[in-house]
């Protein structure tokens, strides 16, 4: 009995770990519209943790970025750019 705790326990933990968030990023917007139909598209500056919205000069134009989710970018710890 005491064996197989071990190896339901050993099973959540790995289940757990499988489940954790990934942030998504994107090439294009169109790609990320696919995606993310209902959220918004922003553009993540890379590196960094800044994002802009569409509408801002930087969307789309910094050398290094992703198009992404908003909400997936929140989640990710990202914020919007002042």
């Amino acid at each position: 009995m005491r064996i197989l705790s071990v190896i339901l326990f050993a099973a959540l933990l790995t289940a757990g770990g499988a489940s954790a968030f990934t942030q998504t990023k994107f090439a294009s917007e169109a790609m990320a519209h696919q995606h993310c139909a209902t959220d918004m598209v922003v553009w993540l500056t890379l590196p960094g943790n800044v994002f802009v919205l569409k509408g801002d000069p930087r969307y789309g134009t910094t050398q290094r970025g992703a198009y992404m989710c908003e909400h997936d970018a929140i989640a990710a710890g990202n914020r919007l750019a002042h």
